[in-house]
């Protein structure tokens, strides 16, 4: 089976499936975050890079290298950028490497290109590269088209009531950093990452309805986690992986295919 993956493939071959099959280059956009004691700082690019991969089996697309650095973790939706690993980018750079990723990437060829992101603080400098993108690029004479979209945009009403089966008082997706979704698909995904023996079961956080700077690290539980992910099970990761491949592939249908 041809490999999926740009950085496997030889000059040549690459301008072939750009020019012969018009191929959809998706670009996953991760963080280097703590994700708690049980989860990998990898957790982010780790699954961007799965949701590309199995999305480009489905169009035949290409996965272009990851950005594995993203956003500044904010307090209240990753728990800060306070603890030891976490690796962020200033807003200024994040956008201009994306945008130049994708200018380059429509310099080659490319017609149709994805940024498929897994960090939620990532979410307005990639809209913002994006667009700088798509002005660069139209500028240049280049007829580029560009999807954005957070793998888990949407998810079913009752996909959440099986993920949050037998819960008292479920957290919410605001809660959900290092959560029971987080930790099951990397069950999933990348079981060998995970250890469960080291998941907490911390009381969720009650966090004011603002931020303060300096941030107060006080406000986040010691693991680092926003909720816990003791409840989570490869089965349940399995039903929110798979909802989430099929969500990209059906966009990159609509927008590139159909």
């Amino acid at each position: 089976m041809r490999s999926r993956m740009m950085s496997e493939l030889s000059w040549d071959t690459y301008q072939r499936r750009l020019h012969d099959d018009d191929a959809i280059v998706i670009v996953p956009v991760g963080a280097v975050e703590q994700h708690g004691y049980h989860l990998p700082l990898g957790t982010d690019w780790l699954m961007a890079s799965y949701m590309a991969g199995r999305a480009a089996e489905n169009v035949d697309g290409i996965v272009a290298e990851p950005i594995a650095y993203g956003a500044r973790s904010q307090v209240r939706t990753g728990g800060g950028p306070h603890r030891c690993g976490t690796t962020s980018l200033n807003a200024e750079t994040l956008i201009a490497l994306v945008h130049d990723v994708l200018v380059e990437i429509g310099r080659h060829g490319a017609r149709k290109i994805a940024v498929i992101d897994s960090h939620f603080e990532n979410r307005s400098f990639l809209d913002e590269a994006c667009h700088r993108a798509s002005e660069t690029l139209a500028a240049k004479g280049k007829e580029v088209r560009i999807l954005k979209m957070l793998y888990a945009e949407r998810i079913k009403p009752e996909t959440m009531k099986l993920v949050y089966a037998g819960i008292q008082d479920p957290p919410g997706l605001d809660l959900e950093h290092g959560g029971i979704l987080e930790t099951a698909m990397m069950l999933y995904c990348y079981p060998d990452l995970v250890d469960m023996s080291r998941a907490m079961d911390e009381p969720a956080p009650d966090f004011p309805p603002y931020d303060v700077f300096p941030i107060d690290p006080s406000w986040v539980p010691e693991s680092g986690c926003l909720s816990s992910g003791k409840t989570a099970t490869r089965e349940i990761g399995k039903l929110l992986t798979e909802e989430f491949v099929t969500q990209v592939t059906n966009a990159l249908r609509a927008e590139f295919r159909d």
